[in-house]
């Protein structure tokens, strides 16, 4: 509601503009809400709680209210104490800040009032009759009356309406906390070189990174030119992504990806021109000639960081975790020669978020230190800090506040320190940090105000459903129901049903209707929203619901009256649909089984372990007749292209008292793991028809885009190298040549190491809301299906609680439909972009929690010196050695063939079949050969394995099958990771020659890399390649023979050609 006009004028000065006058025209309203959950007052609340903006907390004590001096000399530790909620921040403040062009402050202020943890607002004081303050908008007298105006009322606002809550304003004078804080720093900071009670910590920051740059960049473009850039075609927009150790090296590469033109590669530091992963960048392109590469790479000049070239352990272990993921961008000379070259030019978009990182300190004994974070995509920050020793084994966050051309690294500030390196909460901390799914596993605790949303459910009162809401819910507790899930699941979303009827069948899948319990709107909803799926880690997992919710008055668990939302098909003979039903129903599961239990009466075994044997028989009859169904619907589905791809999950075994890795394996495929997916993906598609029908613009629908044929170059190489081939040019066509190359191969680990790569090289699938795109772009490839969506996981996804609003509210009757939040385009459009990212992210710790844990399990494996020897296969041929896939624990990492140099490091192992031979190179290696599915060396002449006027060429191609050494890395600043040494070849084409009178002593040239104290005391191992794969134990080694004493050995043998492998000699 308008009310009266207001006018304020004030000055800014600028370098750019110099003083100008600004006049702002307000008009004064009565209607402003106080954004304070459950208040009974200001019904707009409401409606912004529907549309996920965070609210204050009416269970919290009080309510903080800062001026624009708090805020600006403090922003750090209001970015730092996640402790400090529910705070208020005045538009008077912001207002101030932007007069003194404080973007950053600014930044970071709706940063926390965005984030729901936090619980904070911004409060529009100035447009507020009731809050309005007389006087010019630039004083500060006036600045702080305001201020306290608006917490007066506040004050008053909750007084009448019974509320608790203390009203506190945060000032420099009046806040202990900050104060205390701050003087701290000043003690601190005294005696050195920084003193902060002469300038404030950024004018310091500023002037020692203008007085002494390490390094330049070129300026960026300005707006005008980057305008006219963007619409003559000269300049290209768009959002970088850096390969890991992006941030670190001059041969950085970053890529810029585009859906309707070639990639853009971004090649050097300095051509990357302080582009960070994420960030929204305009490029200049350069074109597509190798004379463009070395345009972007002369522009870095010789910048090797002294810093970065001393920390060889680091840089190795950025290596490691590089080659577990698919890089951005191609390295190989083919495709190099070929890409479409850039430089950036401007940043119009930064997406820094906070980092963790670990010290490097100022050698010199300053205050100037670099935080070194674990991404290697980061590249260092420049940070002050005092107390090193309190943060030296330690995590910390940093976050990162410029980036000027004439600094070599970004400035930042630390924020606040996790735990100790190395230690397993403190590395789970780190992973939850990096992927932006909270600050801390305390963190991810849900608020009071979403517990007293929750059922009563205790031993004295469990939860059973009234008879309100069973009003209006079709009864199924009479019809055989069960569920199959991992073993000890406890979040059980859906269950299935199974009988014949007089025309056929009728098959039922039953989800949790989590949304009778989460109400749009309700700070259960805000949280559920905000967190977006339940985080599943290797060892734990993070609801995204409340656990009384996701464990037990939703989870269908068996023999319990349970509320669901029902798909129910009447199928004929031929499991042709004949009618579909949706709607609310009431169900009870007979049983709650796990897969191998299911496996096992699929079998057609007897007395299962678990089953009540009454009901066994029934179980029995419904899991096979389900399984008869599934098979037949996706037979169907493959005939219209569905891909059958692969992936590695592992499986841990935990010891309960010391929490160490028992076991590791991959989890074991069964039939029964198809047969859910199946009757899951049908209902998914079910309602994914129905709700675009009846929400043509506003339905929440997933997608998988059809990949474009460059994605696939690395996959038909590497098959063609074995001699097949493999066509992608649909996925009808794509799911045929896998089959086929399944069936041809005759060897299990290719066939499933073909799939991977056929998997790496799609896009993600994705939510999108129905209006955004055309109908022909709803598709999933990977399913071959025109719908789909996701309804049957509501407890551990928000989509899919979105959708069952969408569902339900499809079922009314036109004149009954809400128009809820859920059916507006705009909203559907924000959060699927929103639920993307943090199931990416979700995605991405659960890989990072995986390889900690194999990691730790490698540790455990080689302690004592013991030797762990697994059987690998090559997953990919790199300029600088192999990418080696091991299927015992499902780890993919590099096996380096040649260093950085370009210097030749052939393990000797590869010849002996030892692994203590592992860390010992062969001098003399020579012809160095790769490309993209065949890797060969020439070996030295001088070997007395061989003619002593030959030589032989070691050959390794996409496919072939190794034996590796697995160790761990151990590094200061990032997660240890496993990295691989080569130990032998499962065949050779070595044309060698063997004596038949004696066997040969193999010694030759070489040269250590990596002793160990035991090496001298290992015995000689069995000759022959190892077959076996596990743990070796090493013992005392036999002297070697002098070199020449060999020499004569050769004159008197008499030497058979053969064909072996070299280990066999």
């Amino acid at each position: 509601m308008l009310g009266v006009r207001s006018e304020s004028v004030a000055f800014r000065r600028s370098k750019r503009q110099g003083l100008t006058m600004s006049v702002t025209e307000r008009y004064m309203r009565n209607d402003i809400p106080c954004g304070l959950h459950g208040c009974r007052t200001c019904t707009m609340n409401a409606e912004l709680a529907r549309k996920g903006v965070p609210l204050l907390d009416d269970t919290l004590g009080q309510i903080l209210v800062p001026d624009a001096s708090a805020v600006s000399r403090f922003i750090a530790l209001f970015e730092q104490e996640d402790e400090l909620k529910n705070l208020v921040f005045c538009q008077t403040v912001i207002d101030a800040l932007d007069r003194r062009n404080r973007t950053r402050t600014m930044r970071n202020v709706r940063k926390i009032a965005a984030d729901p943890a936090r619980s904070s607002v911004v409060f529009a004081n100035e447009v507020f009759a009731q809050t309005r303050v007389h006087g010019k908008s630039a004083d500060v007298d006036r600045d702080t009356r305001a201020v306290v105006r608006a917490a007066e009322w506040y004050r008053q606002h909750l007084e009448a309406q019974n509320k608790a809550q203390r009203v506190v304003i945060l000032t420099q004078q009046q806040h202990p906390k900050l104060i205390d804080h701050f003087r701290a720093i000043e003690q601190a900071t005294q005696d050195g070189d920084m003193d902060v009670t002469t300038m404030s910590a950024g004018e310091f920051a500023q002037a020692r990174l203008q007085a002494k740059a390490q390094g330049s960049y070129a300026k960026h473009y300005s707006e005008g030119d980057i305008s006219d850039g963007l619409r003559n075609g000269t300049l290209v927009r768009g959002t970088i992504r850096l390969r890991a150790g992006g941030g670190m090296r001059s041969e950085s590469q970053g890529v810029i990806e585009r859906s309707d033109a070639p990639d853009i590669v971004v090649i050097g530091r300095a051509a990357l021109n302080r582009a960070c992963s994420g960030d929204t960048v305009v490029v200049r392109l350069l074109g597509n000639s190798e004379s463009s590469v070395g345009e972007a790479k002369a522009a870095d000049g010789d910048d090797d960081d002294a810093d970065d070239a001393a920390d060889s352990e680091d840089a190795l272990a950025v290596e490691q975790i590089e080659a577990g993921e698919e890089a951005p961008v191609v390295a190989d000379k083919a495709n190099l020669a070929t890409a479409v070259h850039g430089v950036v030019v401007g940043v119009v978009e930064r997406r820094w978020r906070p980092y963790v990182a670990t010290l490097q300190a100022d050698v010199a004994g300053g205050m100037r230190h670099l935080a070194v974070p674990v991404d290697a995509a980061v590249p260092k920050i420049r940070m002050h800090y005092a107390d090193t020793a309190a943060i030296a084994d330690r995590y910390f966050v940093v976050a990162v506040d410029s980036w000027e051309a004439d600094s070599q690294y970004p400035q930042g500030h630390f924020v606040r320190a996790l735990g100790r390196i190395g230690t397993l909460d403190a590395e789970i901390d780190t992973i939850l940090v990096e992927r932006q799914i909270a600050v801390s596993q305390a963190a991810l605790g849900f608020s009071e105000a979403s517990l007293r949303e929750m059922p009563v459910n205790s031993a004295e009162r469990p939860w059973a459903p009234s008879s309100c809401d069973l009003e209006g819910r079709r009864d199924l507790r009479d019809t055989l129901i069960f569920s199959i899930d991992p073993r000890g699941s406890q979040d059980i979303d859906d269950a299935v049903s199974m009988r014949r009827t007089r025309t056929g069948f009728e098959l039922g899948v039953h989800i949790a209707d989590v949304a009778q319990f989460v109400q749009a709107g309700s700070a259960t909803d805000a949280a559920a929203r905000a967190r977006g799926t339940t985080v599943y880690l290797a060892d734990r997992r993070f609801n995204m619901i409340p656990e009384v919710l996701s464990e037990r008055v939703c989870s269908l668990r068996g023999s319990s009256d349970r509320l669901a939302v029902s798909v129910i098909w009447d199928m004929d003979h031929e499991y042709n649909v004949e009618r579909t039903w949706f709607g609310r129903t009431v169900i009870r599961s007979a049983c709650e089984m796990c897969y191998e239990q299911a496996q096992e009466l699929l079998d057609g075994q007897r007395k299962v372990e678990g089953l009540d044997p009454k009901l066994e028989p029934q179980l029995a009859t419904g899991v096979k007749e389900l399984t008869t169904a599934m098979r037949v619907l996706r037979s169907r589905r493959r005939l219209g292209g569905a891909l059958e791809l692969a992936s590695t999950e592992i499986k841990f075994a935990f010891d309960p008292q010391t929490h160490a890795v028992a076991a590791a394996a991959p989890k074991r495929s069964l039939e029964i793991h198809g047969v859910i997916e199946e009757a899951m993906v049908f209902a998914n598609a079910a309602v994914a028809r129905r709700i675009h029908e009846s929400f043509p613009t506003a339905a929440l629908l997933r997608r998988h885009r059809s990949p474009t044929a460059d994605r696939f170059e690395r996959l038909q190489r590497a098959v063609r190298a074995r001699g097949l081939d493999v066509d992608c040019s649909s996925n009808l066509a794509l799911a045929q040549s896998l089959q086929r190359i399944a069936g041809e191969a005759g060897d299990a680990d290719m066939a499933f190491l073909v799939k991977a790569m056929a998997t790496l090289a799609m896009q993600e699938a994705d939510y999108f809301a129905t209006g955004d795109c055309a109908t022909e772009a709803f598709a999933h490839y990977g399913l071959a299906l025109e719908y789909y969506t996701h309804f049957t996981s509501p407890i551990r996804r928000y989509a899919d609680i979105v959708v069952h609003r969408q569902l339900l509210a499809a079922l009314q009757e036109p004149s009954e439909t809400p128009k809820p939040t859920e059916l507006s385009q705009a909203w559907v459009g924000t959060t699927a972009m929103r639920l993307n990212e943090r199931n990416r992210q979700s995605k991405l710790a659960q890989r990072e929690s995986t390889e900690l844990f194999q990691s730790r399990y490698i540790a455990q494996l080689s302690g004592d010196g013991q030797h762990v020897v697994a059987d690998g296969v090559v997953a990919e041929v790199r300029t600088n050695g192999l990418i080696v896939f091991v299927p015992k624990f499902g780890i993919r990492g590099p096996v380096h063939l040649r260093d950085k140099t370009g210097r030749i490091r052939l393990p000797l192992s590869t010849l002996t079949g030892r692994p203590r031979d592992a860390d010992t190179h062969i001098d003399g290696c020579s012809d160095f050969s790769a490309d993209a599915g065949r890797l060969s060396i020439r070996l030295p002449i001088d070997a007395p394995a061989f003619h002593l006027g030959g030589g032989a060429n070691v050959a390794f191609s996409v496919f072939d099958h190794v034996t590796v050494l697995l160790r761990v890395l151990e590094t200061r600043r990032r997660r240890a990771p496993v990295y691989m040494t080569l130990v032998s070849r499962a065949s050779s084409n070595i044309r060698a020659y063997r004596s038949t009178l004696a066997p040969l002593d193999r010694t030759f040239r070489v040269s250590a890399a990596r002793p160990t104290a035991d090496q001298d005391a290992e015995p000689a191992e069995p000759k022959g390649p190892s077959k076996t794969t596990g743990v070796q134990k090493p013992g005392p080694a036999k002297p070697s023979p002098d070199y020449y004493s060999v020499l004569e050995k050769f004159g008197q043998l008499s030497l058979l050609e053969t064909t072996h492998a070299a280990q066999m000699l």
